[in-house]
């Protein structure tokens, strides 16, 4: 199973996440209109991440705010090996979530063992927060019946993921929300299902995440500025190789 991109590496100062892909032209109609239809199955993901802040984070101090992260960039751009590789790249979506109203952004985060401890790293364990699942659906579906057992509002725009038993990690954005009561609604969604999914199939709003590679060879170069807090930037597409969980 591919790793996960660090969260200890998730201080982008910004990001984009965009669906590109292929749309075509037969030609002119007879009104002169053209129309345009898409030749890439739905698109596939980008992800870029820019100005990466590599002087610390939480239980660091002095040097070792510098230290510990950069040699952990260096440590994840061997493993993803010029692209070679697939990662698994969290999309550091907060503000989005369709958070239940009263909770933190952070309810589900760093949940200590049961004496209160962290582990080495000064993190805890993750918990889902948001329970949302959807009904049965095949391959390259964009609809889907869902059952909101526990979240805030969904008004369309809101990223999800579903782990796929061949594909893995998939990630999708929702088009539009049709409520059919408090609990259900049917949702549209880009890009279309990679995999067909089972009624009951767990919908990851807390974190969504994708399958992807680094865009290119150089992606993570690292440019270090001795003596001196530093950043960095790299940039993924999705891959299409399978990744079961």
């Amino acid at each position: 199973m591919a790793i996960e991109f660090p969260r200890r590496l998730l201080r982008e100062k910004r990001h984009s996440w965009n669906l590109l892909g292929v749309a075509a032209t037969p030609g002119q109609t007879a009104k002169s209109v053209a129309t345009l239809v898409r030749s890439d199955g739905g698109g596939f993901w980008s992800c870029s991440m820019s100005d990466i802040s590599l002087s610390g984070g939480r239980g660091l101090t002095g040097r070792d705010r510098q230290r510990v992260t950069t040699l952990l960039w260096r440590a994840v751009r061997q493993i993803c090996d010029g692209g070679i590789n697939a990662i698994i790249v969290p999309r550091n979506d907060a503000l989005f979530r369709p958070w239940p109203e009263g909770l933190s952004q952070t309810a589900g985060l760093d949940i200590a063992h049961s004496d209160g401890s962290l582990f080495g790293d000064d993190t805890g364990y993750d918990q889902p927060v948001i329970d949302i699942v959807a009904g049965a659906a095949s391959l390259r579906a964009t609809s889907i019946d869902i059952g909101i057992n526990y979240a805030g509002e969904l008004i369309g725009g809101e990223a999800f993921s579903i782990i796929h038993p061949t594909m893995g990690w998939r990630m999708y954005e929702i088009a539009t929300v049709d409520y059919t009561d408090d609990d259900a609604a049917t949702i549209t969604f880009m890009p279309p299902l990679r995999e067909a999914i089972a009624a009951g199939t767990p919908l990851e709003f807390d974190r969504p995440r994708c399958l992807m590679r680094l865009g290119a060879t150089n992606s993570m170069d690292l440019n270090i500025n001795p003596w001196t807090f530093n950043s960095a930037s790299v940039d993924f597409v999705e891959t299409f190789e399978s990744s079961p969980p």
